[in-house]
């Protein structure tokens, strides 16, 4: 707990510089009667119900409008990168955390782009926990682009909550609260 706390110190007032840009940017855009000065963002602006992707309001935020954006899906074509090589490059990111590596079912049981065979799939990604304390995978018809490469980072995620959780009750092999997914 004193070690949460010593991070939450650490962060919060990063958060709170975010938070007063955040608001400064959507007042400016959107006016004082729907951006108050003070209390929560309205999170309806932020892009979706949970407001966790802010992709919507990136031109409003972006601090320099009239530089270029990154996108490095040109370079990940470049040099050569695959579907799986996006997961392999996720999986090293969040073993660098000290997370766990992907177990050898993860590999072998994910479908991480879509089948040449031409089955019907739904080509929403998803993570799965099989409740097994051993099998996790990821379904994901993976493009090899930017945008993909962050979804493939996403469901990794999960997977990394998956394999946290693996050994406790049924009860609690969910995220602490549905509003971090």
């Amino acid at each position: 707990q004193e070690e949460m706390e010593e991070t939450w110190l650490g962060l919060k007032p990063l958060y709170e510089q975010l938070h007063a840009y955040v608001r400064n940017k959507l007042h400016t855009s959107y006016g004082k009667e729907i951006v108050k000065n003070s209390g929560p963002i309205p999170a309806h602006l932020l892009g979706n119900m949970w407001a966790q992707s802010w992709g919507n309001i990136a031109d409003i935020l972006k601090p320099y409008p009239n530089k270029p954006s990154i996108n490095v899906t040109g370079e990940m074509i470049k040099q050569g990168w695959t579907p799986t090589k996006m997961f392999q490059k996720a999986d090293d990111f969040f073993q660098s955390m000290g997370l766990d590596k992907m177990p050898d079912k993860f590999w072998s049981g994910s479908i991480l782009e879509k089948p040449a065979d031409g089955r019907e799939l739904t080509c929403h990604a998803s993570a799965w926990d099989f409740y097994n304390g051993e099998d996790f995978r990821i379904k994901q018809c993976t493009r090899v682009n930017q945008e993909d490469f962050v979804t493939v980072n996403h469901e990794m995620g999960h997977i990394q909550y998956y394999l946290q959780y693996k050994n406790q009750s049924y009860f609690y092999r969910s995220g602490a609260n549905p509003g971090f997914h």
